[in-house]
């Protein structure tokens, strides 16, 4: 699996709230929160899990490459915090989900 690109979530509302002047900024000056990101191999696992049920959510497509922090987690581990916002530099797509009748999510991730 291609370990280039992570990906984040986050609702629709969310995003306009926090994406501003070109950074993805989720949490306030006061947070100490981490953005948490996840890799392709475990994104369903991960949204049905934290997400079952909700609508109106993107997934950032993210650049490992392009980010403005370091990642440094263990490939075994399915889900990094890492650094408190996004340059939109590293977000390669922001893709609009919702979950299934059922409320979980089944989404085919492709690697090249």
């Amino acid at each position: 699996m291609n370990r280039d690109l992570i990906f984040h979530i986050v609702s629709k509302r969310k995003w306009r709230d926090a994406n501003k002047d070109g950074v993805y900024k989720p949490y306030s000056e006061d947070d100490e929160e981490s953005i948490e990101f996840v890799w392709p191999e475990y994104l369903n696992e991960y949204l049905n899990e934290k997400f079952r049920g909700r609508k109106n959510l993107f997934i950032l497509v993210v650049d490992v490459n392009r980010l403005n922090i370091r990642l440094t987690s263990q490939k075994e581990e399915r889900i990094v915090k890492a650094g408190t916002e996004i340059h939109n530099e590293a977000i390669l797509d922001k893709i609009r989900i919702d979950c299934g009748t059922d409320g979980l999510f089944d989404l085919e991730i492709e690697s090249k």
